[in-house]
């Protein structure tokens, strides 16, 4: 589907329609290349969700994909997944109902943008542990019951709705894959994998056409780390030329990164020391091998002691936070795939990838 079935599926319904005689339209939240985001009031119970509306003529793909990760993880009790409330299928569209959230990572950073003249917004290091140790989380049991994300970023999580500032979600199943095979076993690597992710937070297994494996998702993660909590990453400033093809642009990139990582003094630059831990550990990681999450999650528990921030201390964004008033004027997530021109690879279909 492309911005033409976006556009429909954002005309199915106007303010005040009803769908199943349970959920009201409120406005429309986002369209995009699979179809469009409405929020909601649920007449059950009250509260405003987000329904994603997708035409039948689309054959569902994306949706598709996204409905049966969203169920498998719900019902495996992950942690930081939206809730699935309804799941439906009409003449002309299917859709899902799931957890209305608040502003993206990215949002909130950008809405910052006039605190950090020198254009590497970020958050406070309590806030970025925070939203680090919980993205780690989320992406923790999505190994764990079988799935890889593939597209770990800024963009790519949000926080709750007040006022459930402290919930942070993942979002954005469209390039996720599942990993480990129905026996329990993981899939073997393939000899080559299409690229599937952003090549600013891509590992740099991905971006020499390495099937990605947790790992990679982990490394993502890091980058994404960096970003949140410095401001920048290490190849902020490396930019290949604008007409270069996607697979010179991931090959550029996955070079790139691999110099930086192979010379921890300047991929550390201004890191707080618990960050090389982390990174020591990552290097060495290959396809089969297990992140460890606990190491991850020790080292941002040491740099919360050693300045002593407690669970207590206000995030930015809350009311007593350093930047409440700024990240309050953060929009919401539109709940629709956010990405960077030029820089993400289109999402897979179910049936490969």
């Amino acid at each position: 589907m492309g911005r033409i079935g976006g556009q429909q599926a954002a005309e199915l319904f106007k303010p005040g329609d009803t769908v199943e005689k349970r959920w009201v339209i409120q406005k429309v939240l986002g369209r995009g290349g699979f179809g469009a985001v409405y929020e909601v009031q649920d007449l059950e119970t009250n509260r405003m969700e987000a329904m994603k509306i997708e035409l039948q003529a689309q054959d569902f793909r994306s949706l598709k994909l996204e409905v049966v990760v969203l169920k498998e993880l719900n019902a495996r009790k992950a942690r930081h997944i939206c809730d699935i409330v309804g799941i439906g299928k009409q003449q002309s569209y299917c859709y899902i109902v799931m957890t209305l959230v608040g502003p993206s990572f990215q949002s909130m950073l950008q809405s910052l943008r006039s605190k950090f003249p020198d254009g590497n917004t970020r958050f406070g290091l309590r806030s970025a542990m925070h939203l680090g140790r919980c993205s780690l989380e989320a992406l923790e049991d999505m190994h764990k019951y079988g799935y890889l994300h593939r597209d770990v970023k800024p963009q790519n999580y949000s926080i709750g709705r007040e006022p459930e500032y402290r919930k942070v979600f993942i979002l954005d199943f469209g390039m996720s894959r599942k990993y480990i095979k129905a026996d329990g076993t993981q899939r073997r690597p393939r000899e080559r994998a299409n690229f599937r992710g952003t090549l600013f937070y891509a590992s740099v297994s991905a971006l020499l056409g390495e099937d990605q494996a947790p790992k990679d998702d982990v490394w993502s993660w890091f980058f994404m780390l960096l970003r949140i909590s410095l401001g920048r990453v290490p190849w902020r400033d490396e930019v290949p030329p604008r007409d270069m093809p996607m697979a010179r642009q991931a090959r550029f990139y996955g070079i790139v990164k691999q110099k930086l990582i192979n010379n921890p003094p300047l991929f550390l630059q201004d890191c707080p020391p618990e960050y090389a831990p982390i990174l020591s550990h990552l290097k060495p990681l290959t396809y089969s091998d297990k992140p460890n999450y606990e190491l991850c999650y020790l080292q941002m528990s040491a740099l919360m002691k050693r300045n002593n921030y407690t669970e207590e201390t206000a995030l930015d964004w809350e009311r007593g936070g350093e930047h409440h008033i700024a990240t309050s004027k953060a929009p919401a997530h539109n709940m629709m795939p956010e990405q960077v021109k030029g820089l993400s690879a289109a999402s897979p279909s179910t049936k490969n990838g």
